[in-house]
């Protein structure tokens, strides 16, 4: 068993792990428990840079009250994970970030199409009968040709540009978000702590600015990012 050891920790020394390297096959974006940046040769503190060094500045956001037939265009169109969802507390205040919804959930809220709404001006907009947690939590769609069909009638019928769906009831509420301003460190330690998948950045008037997803976080892209970020900095022009 000693010998076993032994022979374990000499391999990992010198190469990667089989786990690791399974895990690199697989496209899986595992994130280290302390991420190592390397810039000419020199280990990077993250502390010095900040969420919006990496993040993704063109954001697709959700509304409470969203159109079906532009919700069903988003579907189709991206293979995002996941939304953030703002409003607008005031009709002279900006659009302000509320919280996020997957984009599993938005499927199986258009396979119901009784929750559907149309739009008035008048009255508030709310689900008298909202579908209950257990039927929009999924861990994969049951039928992704039925709704490749529903997405693409919604796209097309004209009927569907008159209705809209109420996401209030069905976004987390509880979505972490950091400042644009917040410690790359501390953002790495809370995503990688937390497990998440997205991490919405806002503005100090809590406007959505980007998004931070895990592969954003791998070593290789986080290192390419950060590069474009020192380049003004270059004395080395050349490079």
């Amino acid at each position: 068993m000693l010998a076993v050891m032994v022979a374990k920790m000499v391999g990992d020394f010198f190469n990667v792990s089989l786990y690791s390297s399974l895990l690199r096959l697989k496209c899986i974006p595992y994130l280290d428990v302390e991420p190592i940046v390397h810039h000419r040769r020199k280990w990077l503190n993250l502390e010095l840079f900040s969420a919006r060094d990496v993040m993704e500045p063109h954001v697709r956001v959700l509304h409470l009250k969203e159109n079906i037939a532009s919700l069903a265009q988003l579907l189709a169109s991206t293979n995002h994970g996941g939304f953030p969802v703002v409003c607008r507390p005031k009709p002279d205040h900006a659009e302000v970030f509320q919280g996020t919804i997957k984009r599993l959930e938005l499927c199986m809220l258009l396979e119901n199409e009784h929750i559907f709404e149309p739009e008035t001006n008048y009255e508030p907009f709310s689900s008298s009968h909202p579908l209950s947690y257990e039927k929009i939590t999924v861990e994969k769609l049951p039928n992704l040709s039925r709704l490749a069909m529903l997405l693409n009638r919604y796209t097309t019928d004209p009927r569907y540009q008159q209705l809209f769906i109420n996401l209030e009831p069905y976004i987390n509420k509880s979505a972490m978000s950091v400042q644009a301003h917040f410690s790359l460190q501390r953002t790495y330690i809370i995503f990688r702590t937390l497990g998440l998948r997205h991490l919405t950045v806002v503005d100090p008037q809590n406007r959505v600015v980007g998004v931070i997803t895990r592969k954003d976080l791998m070593p290789f892209p986080l290192e390419e990012r950060l590069r474009l970020q020192l380049a003004p900095q270059s004395p080395d022009t050349g490079e």
